[in-house]
């Protein structure tokens, strides 16, 4: 009969123990997710802004030839392709740049 209420005892506090454990804990939270640093598609007349589904620039290098990205965004407009190669970071109308 004692070792039957000293069993149950134990068992209780150990139920509260843990049941305190659980309620002290840190939740574990999983950090929000950040999107991708670039759009699923083409800004017209701006080069600057990375598409996901283009391959990755390398460095831009004055005078060289333009990348894809480039090419795709000034498809209509000469100068903004001539600007991107020759004077980078120029843009024909003002917007967005990453």
């Amino acid at each position: 009969m004692v070792v039957s209420t000293l069993r149950m005892r134990r068992v209780a506090l150990l139920g509260i123990a843990a049941a305190l454990a659980a309620a002290l804990a840190p939740a574990g939270t999983a950090a929000a997710e950040t999107g991708p640093d670039c759009t699923n598609g083409v800004v017209p007349l701006n080069p600057y802004v990375v598409n996901c589904g283009l391959p990755p620039r390398g460095n831009h290098t004055i005078g060289a030839a333009p990348d894809a990205g480039a090419i795709i965004a000034c498809r209509h407009s000469p100068i903004c392709l001539s600007y991107y190669v020759n004077y980078p970071g120029t843009l024909i109308v003002p917007g967005y740049r990453p």
